[in-house]
């Protein structure tokens, strides 16, 4: 049954009492009897014959869960669905089942489940949060590595250019002209020995 509410258990105590009437109204006292799985992901009503799931209510999408407050036996929860609606606007719908045993002890099942699955949801955000924060340190040390990397290098090439230009200063200083014997005769005699050399000749 749709409902509008879902912020006070009063909406599943007022769908309970609508449906206890019609019940009254139209004398319906058999329904069709089903098994109610809770896990920490869902609600399954199971057909006991064919183990059939009958219908499935993801656990994330039931906003609130009560029992009757005379008859222990009936118990509810309101889920939010988005379809329905030709405007694809959330809706709520509340269920109410009644139960051999307790409602009391299925709406605490549920609300364990509630817990269970929602500290298992902040464990894996943790996880997560933690896989990323890892990956971006891995990224930074790459990069941190990459650029010890790249100023290695550099330096590496400054050495070698270094040791290129002092070596070929070095060779510069060493040079040095060969002169052949009458050229450095010549130069020893001077302009003396060049008029003595051609008097003689």
């Amino acid at each position: 049954m749709e409902v509008k509410s879902v912020e006070n258990p009063d909406v599943v105590y007022e769908t309970m009492r609508q449906i206890l009437a019609a019940r009254a109204i139209h004398n319906i006292f058999r329904m069709t009897e089903s098994h109610l799985l809770v896990t920490c992901d869902c609600l399954k009503l199971i057909d006991p014959q064919t183990q059939v799931t009958r219908l499935r209510f993801p656990l994330p999408n039931i906003a609130l869960y009560a029992t009757h407050q005379e008859n222990k036996r009936l118990f509810g929860f309101v889920l939010r669905t988005s379809s329905g609606r030709p405007d694809s606007r959330p809706t709520s719908v509340c269920y109410i089942f009644e139960s051999n045993n307790e409602g009391e002890k299925i709406c605490d099942s549920v609300g364990l489940a509630k817990q269970i699955a929602f500290h298992a949801e902040l464990d894996r955000r943790t996880s997560e949060k933690q896989k990323e924060i890892e990956r971006v340190k891995e990224k930074q040390q790459k990069e941190l590595s990459k650029q010890k990397q790249i100023e290695k290098d550099l330096e590496e090439q400054s050495r070698l250019i270094a040791a290129s230009s002092r070596s070929n200063q070095s060779a510069g200083d060493g040079q040095f002209v060969v002169l052949s014997s009458s050229q450095s005769e010549d130069s020893d005699l001077g302009e003396e020995g060049k008029k003595k050399r051609e008097s003689e000749a």
